[in-house]
């Protein structure tokens, strides 16, 4: 049975694979006028893109090889498929973390869940996929795609050197952290942004209060882990000197409280269902905030969204949402926790053994509500194979 799931699992995450080459192609063409996307700008060297970002780097050298831009929409696709084999790491890791055992192809399903799950579409209430709601994948934006990519690698990386990094930080796991932040910046600097604080105050906290330890002992551990992001934090104050460096006047940063949500009709109901499985997991599972796996991933989520509300770029990036991708890649870490610790309750049969009818009501509706993200999302990639607008 394994051997069959296995399969399964790998022949749809080649048929995805194949179908996205030529969605990604024609994002880097502009296929009859449509596929609108960032892909052609990078791909095709518009507003003369500078290869200090990953994405115009890896473009160039792919046009290099092939100026047709297949090589571009096959490394595009790799990325997207590289994220559902980290997803099914990342719920394998954690599930494991929580002494929890559970089929292959559950894992494997949960996956594609982690994966294809966007805002809940609900006709009449908030009638938009993309546009006007709090997205966590932006199928246009390749720098986005390679961000969310390394960021859930380096996330799950960072958290199994956490859990032990006062008795020892291998280099190895260490020097794949650093690698795997940098390349996250150097894909697109929001996760950064975003983790930075969160790592931070987790450090500061280890540092005052883990008194087990001998104080130098704390000082050199906590010193040692947080100098994984150092790589990551130098190439993102150089990229600001070059992005802003000769810029317009009235170009910057600027601190204008919720910008972003004057546009929304309803911001309420656009994010309530943007959110609604992450938050009834969450509210359910409160008590387990306490696992620093937790605290770090609502720590993102909640540091990209502060972000997002506050700050914009001025002059004409302004309506560009730039320091949105930091809630969108936390929103991404918020629901692949959420799935873990759905799956967590479901094969867990102590979990609300006390009060059976709840927990059955609880199952249920955590089921239909990422049922409905998925396949609003799902939908939502169907009409942009189409070559319809993402903005919809």
């Amino acid at each position: 049975m394994r051997k069959i799931t296995d399969w399964i699992y790998a022949a749809l995450i080649a048929i995805m694979g194949a179908g996205l080459i030529e969605f990604f192609h024609r994002q880097a063409i502009r296929y009859n006028g449509k596929y609108i996307s960032d892909t052609i700008v990078y791909a095709q060297n518009l507003g003369d893109v500078k290869e200090c970002r990953m994405v115009a780097w890896v473009f160039s050298k792919l046009n290099a090889l092939d100026d047709s831009y297949y090589a571009i929409a096959v490394f595009m696709s790799l990325v997207v498929v590289a994220t559902v084999v980290a997803g099914y790491f990342f719920i394998s890791f954690f599930l494991e973390r929580l002494d929890c055992r559970v089929d292959r192809w559950k894992v494997q399903l949960a996956s594609f869940c982690m994966l294809f799950s966007g805002p809940i579409y609900v006709p009449g209430l908030h009638p938009y996929f993309y546009s006007y709601t709090w997205p966590k994948y932006a199928w246009h934006s390749p720098t986005e795609m390679a961000m969310v990519l390394f960021s859930v690698i380096a996330f799950r990386i960072f958290v199994k050197t956490y859990d032990s990094y006062f008795e020892e930080i291998p280099l190895r796991r260490w020097l794949g952290l650093t690698v795997l932040l940098f390349l996250s910046a150097w894909a697109k600097p929001n996760f950064i942004f975003a983790f930075a604080p969160v790592l931070a105050v987790l450090l500061i906290a280890d540092l005052i209060r883990r008194r087990e330890y001998k104080f130098i002992h704390r000082l050199r551990r906590v010193i040692l882990l947080g100098s994984s992001i150092l790589p990551a934090g130098i190439f993102i104050l150089v990229l600001n000197h070059i992005e802003f460096s000769g810029s317009e006047e009235g170009e910057g940063i600027e601190i204008r409280v919720g910008y972003f949500l004057r546009n929304m009709e309803h911001p309420e109901i656009a994010i309530f269902f943007s959110l609604a499985f992450a938050l009834l997991v969450f509210i359910v599972n409160f008590r387990k905030i306490r696992d620093v796996a937790y605290q770090a991933a609502a720590g993102v989520f909640l540091a990209g969204t502060a972000e997002y509300l506050i700050l914009v770029e001025g002059g004409k990036r302004i309506n560009h949402g730039n320091f949105g991708w930091g809630r969108q890649v936390g929103e991404y870490l918020l629901f692949a926790f959420a799935i873990v610790m759905y799956m967590k309750n479901l094969h867990d049969k102590e979990f609300m053994a006390d009060r059976p009818a709840l927990r059955r009501i609880y199952l249920c509706a955590g089921g239909l509500l990422l049922a409905a993200h998925v396949i609003s999302q799902l939908y939502y990639v169907l009409c942009l194979l189409r070559g319809e607008l993402y903005r919809m």
